[in-house]
């Protein structure tokens, strides 16, 4: 999260001040300055942000691993209820010794990923504002 804020600051001083500035002269509310300046100064990043957080989430392992699945204790207790897929993954190839079946696991979020994404590469089409291009 950190990181993202980061970026998002990033693209936020990107964003011209004149444009404000002028908006403000035309009589602009700030919600119509958000609306016309900062989303589409801006809608580059969002769909960098969304991209790569969307692929983080489909990945995520780590804290639900260390919270639930690392202490037995907690594992018994708790049962399935932070089983993951990247984490049922997991236990498939190092638990069980399933190599086969989690590699067509990882195959099939790859294909879940990549689908996902690819929707998204079309949708930024129509949706993300870039500077360069003639309108």
């Amino acid at each position: 999260m950190g990181s993202t804020a980061i970026i998002y600051l990033a693209a936020l001083s990107r964003v011209p001040g004149e444009l404000y500035e002028a908006a403000r002269l035309d009589g602009a509310s700030p919600w119509r300055q958000f609306c016309h300046i900062t989303l589409p100064g801006i809608s580059g990043t969002i769909y960098f942000t969304v991209v790569v957080n969307t692929i983080a989430s489909l990945q995520t392992f780590t804290e639900a691993y260390a919270m639930f699945f690392g202490n037995s204790q907690v594992a018994d207790n708790q049962g399935d209820a932070a089983l993951f897929y990247v984490i049922y993954l997991f236990q498939q190839a190092f638990s069980s010794l399933r190599m086969g079946y989690a590699s067509a696991l990882a195959w099939a979020l790859f294909v879940v990923i990549a689908v996902i994404t690819i929707v998204q590469v079309r949708a930024s089409r129509r949706l993300v504002y870039y500077e360069s291009e003639p309108r």
